[in-house]
């Protein structure tokens, strides 16, 4: 009895343990297997921070990086290699994540620390989303390495496993990869624009809004319910600094102590021209001072240009490095 109900259990189990099977083949998230290289993430739905923190892990000991670029996808424009420039670095490392949190970059900060680097030059580039951000809730594409975070090993692969069995994330996976053609539902799960990773340093580069952009702005800036019309009344955000978000301020204050850090923060030109709170500018004048802080939130000539932004949440290059050459 015991071995037909053995069978039938492993017969009505088998589509289960054939899926858990292919997940580790084919390792759809790339966390299960150490890659030396993500050349891209079209089609993929890869986690932002595991890049970073493996590519760190991967060449730290040949460069033994000592300038990073801190923040959110927004920080990405701020290519690495161009801040160099301005620090007298030619191998800076840009340590970001897709809506990095204040904690994660905190937990950056020791990271670094702990594998024995100096940190001789920092840039983070923030806004109000950095303080807005649970990184505990953000799912599998945000969720922070578990190398950094402190995070068991289980939980944090638990998470990946269930985004793979959740929603049909598995069907629009095999689907791309038996066919190669990318459907219009497949946007809920897999990423659909070409985003391209450098090596060494960590850049990203968004590499569809560059192509499409070079092909045809007029049409790609007259995008019908692209960008929205903003207030033209002078408009501040709410408080965001929450609490508990305190000591981690701290956290980083002490490193950059500790580590003799030259080091700026962007409060960078977000599209909705939303000035950043005084109150939240206050506090973090308290912690870092006020000759560190560069506010370019709000209405200026950043904002009030629409071409100046590849769509509402990321602004370009050119943006990052007129910043740059102002504030260094």
């Amino acid at each position: 009895m015991f071995i037909n109900f053995t069978k039938k259990l492993l017969f009505f189990l088998s589509p289960l343990l054939v899926l858990l099977l292919s997940y580790v083949i084919f390792d759809p998230f790339q966390i299960l297997r150490k890659y030396e290289a993500y050349p891209d993430n079209f089609a993929k739905s890869l986690n932002r921070d595991r890049i970073s923190t493996q590519i760190f892990l991967n060449n730290n000991d040949k460069y033994h990086y000592k300038s990073f670029i801190f923040g959110s996808s927004r920080s990405s424009v701020f290519y690495a290699r161009n801040w160099g420039k301005h620090i007298n670095d030619t191998t800076p490392y840009h340590f970001d994540a897709s809506c990095e949190t204040v904690s994660g970059i905190a937990t950056k900060l020791k990271f670094i620390e702990k594998h024995g680097n100096t940190i001789e030059n920092a840039l983070f580039v923030l806004d109000r989303s950095n303080f807005a951000y649970e990184q505990d809730t953000l799912g599998s594409v945000f969720v922070q390495d578990y190398r950094v975070s402190g995070l068991a090993w289980w939980k944090y692969h638990l998470i990946f496993v269930n985004t793979f069995f959740s929603k049909g994330f598995f069907v629009s996976f095999y689907d791309y990869l038996l066919f190669h053609d990318f459907r219009n539902y497949m946007r809920s799960f897999l990423e659909f624009r070409k985003i391209n990773y450098t090596s060494v340093v960590n850049d990203f580069v968004f590499t569809s809004y560059i192509e499409q952009i070079k092909r045809d702005s007029v049409n790609y800036y007259n995008q019908p319910n692209f960008f929205y019309e903003r207030n033209k009344e002078k408009q501040f955000g709410g408080k965001v600094i929450k609490p508990y978000q305190l000591k981690y301020l701290q956290q980083i204050k002490e490193v950059l102590t500790r580590q003799h850090t030259q080091f700026k923060i962007v409060l960078g030109p977000t599209y909705d021209q939303s000035y950043f709170n005084d109150y939240d500018k206050e506090i973090l004048t308290q912690y870092f001072g006020k000759e560190n802080i560069y506010d370019f939130s709000g209405i200026n000539n950043y904002t009030n240009d629409k071409t100046n932004y590849y769509e509402i949440y990321h602004y370009k290059p050119n943006v990052a490095n007129d910043i740059m050459q102002k504030i260094y």
